[in-house]
């Protein structure tokens, strides 16, 4: 796991470009075969990605985490953006198809991660916070997500945005999800 410290709001405004992208960039999340955890100080956020390709991946809980297990205190906000795949949480699988999400509680054990397809692997985003208490694991399919669509594409930031956990949808301690697709979507 790669640790992030806080960066002090009176120092970032005088960093350069290269400063900038080396406090707060994260590169090369997505690897194949691999698990990649960076946990930033700021708000205790844990970003990270696996992408299974011919093995399945196990969520590892680190030892920067002095727990047993990764959700022994945390939350997990999951999106595969790559081929279809599943999530197994404490031995109960979901299916996840390209763009669907799952939102995992506070105390699971198990979280582990797979392709249906080596040669096309699920790319999983996932985002972790703290968690002070147990709401319900649910898998999230984006035609149920709240959208918003904004900006112009005059402007050059016309956007939707695609909740996939927030309050009043998807019950969680304090995390909050999406995805954002800009305008026009080519796929």
């Amino acid at each position: 796991m790669e640790l992030r410290n806080a960066s002090s709001p009176s120092d970032v405004k005088y960093y350069d470009t290269a400063r900038l992208r080396q406090e707060f960039l994260i590169e090369g999340l997505f690897q194949p075969n691999e698990v990649k955890t960076v946990y930033s100080h700021i708000d205790r956020i844990i970003t990270g990605s696996a992408v299974p390709s011919g093995q399945t991946l196990s969520l590892p809980s680190g030892d920067e985490l002095h727990a047993k297990s990764f959700l022994e205190r945390r939350e997990l906000g999951v999106i595969n953006i790559g081929g279809n795949g599943a999530v197994t949480v404490d031995g109960v699988r979901y299916e996840l198809r390209t763009k669907d999400g799952m939102y995992i509680g506070m105390g699971a054990g198990d979280v582990v991660f797979e392709s249906a397809d080596a040669k096309n692997p699920a790319m999983f985003y996932f985002n972790s916070a703290p968690a002070h208490r147990t709401c319900p694991t649910v898998l999230i399919k984006p035609e149920d997500c709240a959208k918003v669509e904004l900006g112009t594409q005059e402007e050059s930031n016309h956007r939707t945005i695609c909740k996939y956990i927030l309050p009043g949808q998807v019950e969680s301690c304090q995390l909050v999800m999406g995805v954002t697709k800009l305008m026009p979507e080519h796929d």
